[in-house]
Protein backbone atom coordinates (compact mmCIF):
# COMPACT_ATOMS: atom_id res chain seq x y z
CA UNK A 1 0.00 0.00 0.00
CA UNK A 2 1.26 3.45 -0.87
CA UNK A 3 1.09 6.63 1.16
CA UNK A 4 -2.37 8.18 0.97
CA UNK A 5 -4.91 10.24 2.85
CA UNK A 6 -8.00 8.31 3.90
CA UNK A 7 -11.27 10.22 4.17
CA UNK A 8 -15.00 9.58 3.88
CA UNK A 9 -17.15 10.13 0.79
CA UNK A 10 -18.73 13.26 2.26
CA UNK A 11 -15.32 14.92 2.49
CA UNK A 12 -14.41 13.83 -1.04
CA UNK A 13 -17.63 15.39 -2.34
CA UNK A 14 -16.86 18.56 -0.36
CA UNK A 15 -13.35 18.69 -1.89
CA UNK A 16 -14.74 18.25 -5.41
CA UNK A 17 -17.10 21.21 -4.89
CA UNK A 18 -14.53 23.36 -3.08
CA UNK A 19 -11.96 22.98 -5.85
CA UNK A 20 -14.33 22.63 -8.80
CA UNK A 21 -12.71 19.37 -9.84
CA UNK A 22 -13.60 15.75 -10.56
CA UNK A 23 -13.63 12.82 -8.20
CA UNK A 24 -10.62 11.47 -10.09
CA UNK A 25 -8.66 14.67 -9.40
CA UNK A 26 -9.44 14.36 -5.68
CA UNK A 27 -8.41 10.68 -5.73
CA UNK A 28 -5.14 11.52 -7.51
CA UNK A 29 -4.38 14.19 -4.92
CA UNK A 30 -5.25 11.98 -1.92
CA UNK A 31 -3.18 9.08 -3.26
CA UNK A 32 -0.21 11.34 -4.08
CA UNK A 33 -0.49 10.54 -7.79
CA UNK A 34 -0.32 14.29 -8.48
CA UNK A 35 1.74 16.96 -6.78
CA UNK A 36 0.36 20.13 -8.35
CA UNK A 37 -0.47 23.21 -6.31
CA UNK A 38 -4.14 22.19 -6.37
CA UNK A 39 -3.33 18.62 -5.28
CA UNK A 40 -1.32 19.93 -2.31
CA UNK A 41 -4.22 22.23 -1.34
CA UNK A 42 -6.69 19.32 -1.62
CA UNK A 43 -4.49 17.21 0.67
CA UNK A 44 -4.14 20.05 3.16
CA UNK A 45 -7.90 20.61 3.36
CA UNK A 46 -8.60 16.87 3.55
CA UNK A 47 -6.32 16.62 6.60
CA UNK A 48 -7.96 19.68 8.18
CA UNK A 49 -11.35 17.97 7.76
CA UNK A 50 -10.22 14.83 9.59
CA UNK A 51 -8.50 12.82 6.87
CA UNK A 52 -5.85 10.36 8.04
CA UNK A 53 -2.44 10.12 6.43
CA UNK A 54 -1.26 6.54 6.06
CA UNK A 55 2.41 5.79 5.73
CA UNK A 56 2.04 2.94 3.28
CA UNK A 57 1.53 0.29 5.96
CA UNK A 58 0.38 -3.08 4.66
CA UNK A 59 -0.15 -5.86 7.21
CA UNK A 60 2.01 -8.97 6.98
CA UNK A 61 -0.74 -11.54 6.89
CA UNK A 62 -2.49 -14.09 4.73
CA UNK A 63 -5.89 -12.83 3.59
CA UNK A 64 -8.72 -15.04 2.37
CA UNK A 65 -12.31 -14.30 1.40
CA UNK A 66 -15.07 -16.78 2.13
CA UNK A 67 -17.94 -15.91 -0.19
CA UNK A 68 -20.43 -18.33 1.40
CA UNK A 69 -19.97 -16.89 4.88
CA UNK A 70 -19.36 -13.38 3.49
CA UNK A 71 -16.22 -12.94 5.55
CA UNK A 72 -12.65 -11.82 5.15
CA UNK A 73 -10.07 -13.60 7.30
CA UNK A 74 -6.57 -12.30 7.90
CA UNK A 75 -4.15 -14.74 9.53
CA UNK A 76 -1.15 -13.34 11.35
CA UNK A 77 0.83 -16.53 11.80
CA UNK A 78 -0.64 -19.80 13.05
CA UNK A 79 -2.29 -18.47 16.22
CA UNK A 80 -3.84 -15.05 15.56
CA UNK A 81 -6.50 -13.97 13.08
CA UNK A 82 -8.97 -11.20 12.31
CA UNK A 83 -12.35 -12.11 10.85
CA UNK A 84 -14.46 -9.35 9.28
CA UNK A 85 -18.13 -10.11 8.64
CA UNK A 86 -19.24 -8.13 5.60
CA UNK A 87 -22.99 -8.27 6.22
CA UNK A 88 -22.90 -7.04 9.83
CA UNK A 89 -19.71 -4.95 9.87
CA UNK A 90 -18.47 -6.92 12.89
CA UNK A 91 -14.70 -7.48 13.14
CA UNK A 92 -13.44 -10.17 15.54
CA UNK A 93 -9.96 -10.96 16.81
CA UNK A 94 -9.13 -14.58 17.66
CA UNK A 95 -6.11 -16.08 19.41
CA UNK A 96 -5.79 -19.86 19.26
CA UNK A 97 -9.35 -19.90 17.83
CA UNK A 98 -10.71 -18.24 21.00
CA UNK A 99 -12.55 -14.94 20.58
CA UNK A 100 -10.60 -12.14 22.27
CA UNK A 101 -12.35 -8.97 21.09
CA UNK A 102 -15.20 -7.74 18.87
CA UNK A 103 -15.39 -4.38 17.10
CA UNK A 104 -18.40 -2.92 15.31
CA UNK A 105 -18.40 -0.77 12.17
CA UNK A 106 -14.68 0.04 12.01
CA UNK A 107 -13.70 2.62 9.45
CA UNK A 108 -10.65 2.03 7.27
CA UNK A 109 -8.26 3.90 9.55
CA UNK A 110 -9.43 2.01 12.63
CA UNK A 111 -9.15 -1.33 10.80
CA UNK A 112 -5.59 -0.49 9.77
CA UNK A 113 -4.74 0.38 13.37
CA UNK A 114 -6.26 -2.91 14.57
CA UNK A 115 -4.28 -4.84 11.94
CA UNK A 116 -1.08 -3.21 13.17
CA UNK A 117 -1.86 -4.05 16.81
CA UNK A 118 -2.79 -7.65 15.99
CA UNK A 119 0.36 -8.05 13.90
CA UNK A 120 2.46 -6.91 16.87
CA UNK A 121 0.56 -9.24 19.22
CA UNK A 122 1.16 -12.19 16.89
CA UNK A 123 4.89 -11.41 16.78
CA UNK A 124 5.25 -11.91 20.53
CA UNK A 125 3.15 -15.06 20.84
Amino acid sequence: MRKQILTDNETKTFLMKAFGCTRQAVWQALTFQRNSDQARRIRHLALQRGGKLTDGYAPKCETSYEEGEKTMTQRFGPRVKIVAYRETGLVSVYVDDCLKENYEQLNTCDLMQLQSEVEQMAAVL
